[in-house]
């Protein structure tokens, strides 16, 4: 009897492991039919964005992808190019998209494929960009065309290549918009010097700019803004502009341009790092003519929502930080405007009250537990412990606000500076502007800035939103942050912990219970 079951015992064992590679394999076959990704991200960050959809559903037409990625390509690029490869595919699933990837590192390639590879790609606007590439046991440092390229009716529009896997659709989906929108003219974006600020043009940040415009400096010496700059940026000034430099930034915003200003209130001293000094930037009387007044005599700190703040160093040189209240964390931000959206918070240090007089957005307010102080001169954590009755005034208050619209000019019942440059000719007074005036303000630069990631994305934000509509923000927000998960019920969390807690053993059993009533 024994005996006579093993057969039977083997051929059940043989139908059964054929029947779950059978499974296997349409499994695979239907994921590759009808792909579905699963993605349980707040931001939906693992599926292309409504914005790139949008784009996608806007083209009358093929659009053409031709996508230049190096495969034998070294860190930090190789998780990038991967990254790429991955997003172009869905961006092929999704719309009306002819992909073409190729590898201008072949090896198999011979020269008069590679050259004319590389005229093409030249031809598209994408550089060449010296890499580090595997050949065999080596590496080896070459040239080779890096980028995407896209090409929609008689327009074509080139993607750079980019270093984190997190900035793939960010970046690609910007080259579809310009296509798709005719958006190829780069803007240029004049970055104010002179009085004290930060050489941005030479510094990392223009990497972070640059793909948003052409950078320019922009020194202020009585002349008007030249007509090419699209956008001024001015960051952490520590001279006070005059009467003249208002006039000229006032009559730039009047041809309906965009200003985005990150002001600093409290430097420190050059002499004692821990003493604060008090400054006016001078464009206090400008801002408060547009709507934006800044209180320069208060400062914001919340001792519930404090950051770490560097007070100073050991005898080993390292910097000691602490919990700092004028350094306060900011949640309470606009979730909706481009400039914000996205950003779950920001680090605002020694940030100054903004009031809105006119119609805007506020897009960072301080905690409900956070006040103002007066007189603030030192950064020594011990003076901030306790509330100073005499000058403190509880409360939350905002640091940052944008404000679009066609106010007049802060000069229009005013005397008008003259220039002092005779050879230029003042061009007539504008009094009204042409367009809607875009403005950004924060009342934390340089600080803001050094303070952390989020920083710089509500920079790239702000001066994208002054450029075009910031449609792209929350792109650019949900690569900075590590992806949220989507909000759940309790029940549904409970539900998700005992399933896979419980679920792998009861299906061993599941299957060893079949197994042994298939024996029977």
């Amino acid at each position: 009897m024994a005996a006579s079951t093993r057969p039977r015992a083997r051929l059940q064992t043989a139908c059964t492991i054929a029947l779950l590679l059978l499974g296997a394999v349409l499994l695979n076959v239907l994921a590759d039919l009808y792909p579905r990704r699963l993605d349980l991200t707040a931001d939906g960050r693992h599926t292309l964005a409504p914005i790139t959809r949008e784009l996608l559903a806007e083209a009358e037409g093929p659009i053409t992808i031709r996508a230049y990625l190096p495969q034998r390509i070294q860190p930090p690029y190789r998780q990038a190019v991967r990254a790429l490869r991955d997003t172009l595919a869905e961006f092929e699933a999704a719309g009306d998209v002819r992909l073409e990837v190729l590898d201008p590192s072949d090896p198999g390639l011979d020269e008069a494929a590679r050259r004319s590879m590389d005229e093409a790609a030249a031809g598209h606007g994408v550089a060449a960009v010296p890499l580090q590439l595997a050949e065999g046991d080596a590496l080896i440092q070459r040239e080779v065309r890096f980028g995407v390229a896209f090409l929609y009716r008689e327009r074509q529009a080139a993607v750079a290549p980019i270093e984190r896997a997190a900035d793939a659709e960010y970046a690609l989906t910007r080259g579809l918009r310009a296509v798709i929108r005719d958006e190829t003219r780069r803007p240029v974006i004049g970055v104010l010097a002179g009085h004290g600020e930060p050489d941005l043009v030479d510094s990392p940040l223009a990497t972070l700019l640059t793909p948003l415009g052409d950078m320019q400096r922009v020194v202020l010496d009585g002349r008007p803004i030249p007509a090419t700059i699209d956008l001024l940026l001015i960051v952490g000034p520590r001279q006070p502009y005059g009467e003249r430099d208002r006039y000229v930034i006032d009559q730039f915003a009047m041809r309906g341009r965009a200003l985005v200003a990150m002001l600093d209130y409290r430097p420190p001293s050059t002499v004692f790092p821990d003493v604060l000094v008090p400054l006016e930037t001078g464009l206090e009387p400008l801002l408060a003519a547009y709507g934006v007044e800044i209180d320069t005599e208060r400062t914001a700190l919340d001792r519930t929502r404090a950051l770490p703040a560097p007070v100073a160093r050991d005898a080993n040189g390292r910097v000691i930080t602490v919990n700092h209240p004028l350094f306060p964390r900011i949640r309470d931000l606009d979730p909706e405007h481009p400039v914000t959206r996205g950003l779950s918070s920001l680090a605002t240090p020694l940030a100054a009250p903004i009031t809105l007089a006119v119609e805007g957005r506020i897009l960072a307010r301080t905690g409900p537990e956070a006040a103002t102080l007066s007189g603030v001169a030192t950064l020594d954590v011990a003076r901030y412990a306790a509330v100073d009755p005499k000058r403190e005034t509880a409360g939350s208050v905002a640091v940052a606000a944008a404000v679009s619209g066609r106010p007049a000019s802060a000069f229009v019942d005013r005397e008008r500076p003259p220039t002092e440059a005779a050879e230029t000719a003042e061009p007539p007074f504008t009094a009204r502007p042409r367009g809607d005036v875009r403005l950004v303000v924060v009342t934390s630069g340089t600080r803001m800035l050094a303070a952390g990631e989020n920083a710089l994305v509500f920079l790239q934000n702000a001066v994208e939103w002054g450029l075009t509509d910031g449609a792209l923000a929350g792109l650019r927000a949900r690569a900075a942050e590590d992806p949220p998960l989507e909000d759940t019920t309790a029940a549904t969390r409970r539900l998700v912990r005992y399933g896979l807690t419980i679920g792998p053993t009861a299906l061993l059993l599941l299957l060893g219970g079949l197994r042994r009533w298939g024996r029977r």
